[in-house]
């Protein structure tokens, strides 16, 4: 089978994971894959995997921008040349090249509802959604029924996945130590962490807030915070005003996630407002680490509901969140059971290879549909 995966951009986050993700494990099971978007730090992941980038100038949210119009009539011309059999669209502009192109070339294509999208008249009146469209949990499963009118029978539910035995493979010490000497880290202190965009929606500074209560118990506790974005200086100034500077990191950004997930003792999830699904959490279950989550998010929410895995707090209460860290801080025996059980069900429900098979089986109704 040739497919060709649409997506904004390469740079790091939930979306370009699993891109680039699922083309190398497609890949892998013998199909032809392309991906084509606006670049970023990823695309030499798929290099390294043999698979083919087409760069465009893709790298917007504004579905009619111009860009989005010469991205498609690049990509057609590259499509006379070089056919595929089906298009996978995962972002808004994505899904308007796809719509473009399938009408032009008469080549069916499925999108990927990563999250929740705001109820613009474009959407409603132009919704671009594909022959099939993925859900990746639940409630986007709802959000599209509801919100955007798309009719059950199109929808199919795909709860998104990782590579777990990747994430399960230990981390050998030296990478762990050379990982806490960047983080500034203290070679034996405890360490809470998260891995998060840093934006308002979601809800860094209720972490910090409930480090406070960790602290004032446990002076020689950590708190390592994984992510970028608009919100850290505020964030920084508001570890200061509380008191925690000298025991909070912030790290940054990172491509590989998993020797960073290695040294923490426990995992914070911290889910958006409206958060799709929350690939952090799987990521922490899969490496075993202990979780305590802010029950929040629609998608994440579900996730947290339907498995069961570690301990949640409502949010806008860093108070309880405090003292669910503290919880599974000061008693390891609790933290390895959540660890474990976190990891199993990661196993069980989340693996990847799952997410490819049932993908590959949407492309095939679709491809028998147009037959």
């Amino acid at each position: 089978m040739n497919i060709l995966h649409l997506t904004s951009h390469l740079e790091v986050g939930g979306i370009t994971t699993y891109v680039t993700s699922l083309a190398q494990a497609l890949a892998a099971r013998g199909h032809r894959v392309v991906v084509a978007s606006g670049g970023g730090a990823w695309e030499g992941r798929l290099s390294d995997a043999g698979i083919a980038h087409r760069r465009l100038p893709l790298k917007t949210s504004a579905e009619f921008s111009p860009q989005v119009w010469w991205a498609a009539r690049q990509l057609s011309r590259q499509l006379r040349a070089q056919p595929v059999d089906v298009i996978h669209a995962h972002t808004r502009v994505a899904q308007v090249v796809a719509h473009r192109l399938s009408a032009h070339h008469r080549i069916p294509y499925v999108t990927t509802w990563h999250g929740f999208y705001r109820r613009r008249l474009s959407r409603r009146w132009w919704p671009c959604t594909g022959e099939l469209t993925i859900a990746i949990s639940e409630p986007v499963a709802a959000h599209l029924r509801e919100v955007f009118r798309v009719p059950p029978e199109r929808i199919r539910l795909i709860p998104h996945g990782i590579d777990v035995a990747r994430f399960a493979d230990p981390v050998n010490r030296d990478q762990q130590q050379q990982c806490r000497q960047e983080c500034r880290l203290d070679s034996h202190g405890p360490v809470i962490g998260t891995i998060s965009r840093l934006v308002p929606d979601k809800g860094v500074a209720q972490l910090l807030e409930g480090f406070r209560h960790v602290q004032a118990r446990v002076p020689h506790a950590r708190l390592l915070i994984v992510g970028s974005g608009e919100d850290r200086p505020r964030l920084e100034r508001l570890a200061e005003a509380l008191g925690v500077a000298e025991a909070v990191r912030f790290r940054g950004s990172v491509p590989d996630t998993r020797v960073v997930l290695s040294i923490m003792d426990v995992f914070v999830f911290l889910p958006a407002t409206r958060e799709g699904f929350g690939l952090a959490l799987l990521e922490a279950m899969a490496s075993a680490r202990p979780v305590v989550a802010v029950q929040r998010g629609g998608g994440s929410s579900w996730v947290l509901q339907e498995s069961g895995v570690g301990v949640t707090v409502p949010t806008e209460a860093p108070a309880r969140l405090g003292e669910a860290m503290l919880q599974v801080l000061e008693d390891r025996s609790l933290a390895h059971r959540l660890g474990q059980e976190a990891q199993a069900i990661a196993r069980s429900r989340y693996d990847f290879s799952r997410v490819v098979t049932q993908v590959a089986q949407v492309y095939e109704e679709c491809l028998t549909s147009a037959s």
